[in-house]
């Protein structure tokens, strides 16, 4: 920790604080509060695709199947990022389980 005390100085509320504000250095350094440069929802994306794409209900099926998927890893990365409970030792697992329970598995 950087910090103008010692670690024994510190009251306990410091040393929280210095905590969350390593955490913080670490996110933005990340990229984490960066603004989303071009990046597109899973809805842009399927609207894209389908834009492009010829009238045709196999390739639409398939482009629809890709954007769900998508937009399950969304979920399931912004649950994850969410969830800083500590209890879990398989993020992958509990965000899926998650994900499975909220929309049923699709």
């Amino acid at each position: 920790m950087e910090s103008t005390k010692r670690n024994s100085e510190m009251t306990p509320k410091e040393k929280q604080r210095e905590i969350i504000i390593e955490i913080m250095k670490a996110d933005e350094q990340s990229g984490l509060y960066d603004e989303p440069s071009g990046k597109k929802t899973p809805v842009e994306l399927l609207f894209d695709a389908l834009w492009t794409a010829p009238k045709d209900k196999f390739v639409w099926q398939s482009i629809l199947k890709q954007a769900k998927e998508v937009e399950k890893q969304e979920i399931m990365i912004a649950f994850h990022s969410g969830d800083y409970t500590g209890y879990h030792d398989d993020d992958k697992e509990i965000s899926e389980y998650y994900y499975n329970q909220t929309y049923g598995n699709q």
